[in-house]
């Protein structure tokens, strides 16, 4: 899995944290097998700034072979080249533009 974190400027709509979770075949193959996978932001620190509320943070996840072309947006810190990239095979289903609603009631 290929984590890049784009730090957007103040006023931005998204972020100001943005992380983007690019799967790779394996971690699909795995979770296919009920191997999910972590992300534990404190083993980020030293280039994620973790001390944001999550509130502030934007996740998104991705599956991508193409990784050489990723990390090229990552070097040019090109959050909104890489977003119409991953966009490119995107299909809207029903329910997708609905907001969040929880599982269960609180």
């Amino acid at each position: 899995m290929l984590i890049l974190p784009f730090q957007l400027p103040d006023g931005s709509p998204r972020g100001p944290i943005v992380l983007v979770l690019v799967l790779e075949k394996e971690n699909m193959d795995r979770m296919k097998e009920a191997d999910p996978f972590d992300v534990h932001f404190s083993a980020y620190k030293s280039h994620i700034p973790v001390d944001r509320p999550i509130r502030q943070l934007d996740i998104i996840v991705a599956y991508e072979e193409d990784t050489n072309t990723l990390m090229e947006f990552q070097s040019k810190n090109d959050l909104a080249g890489l977003m119409k990239w991953l966009h490119r095979g995107r299909k809207i289903i029903a329910g997708d533009l609905l907001a969040p609603t929880p599982l269960r009631k609180v």
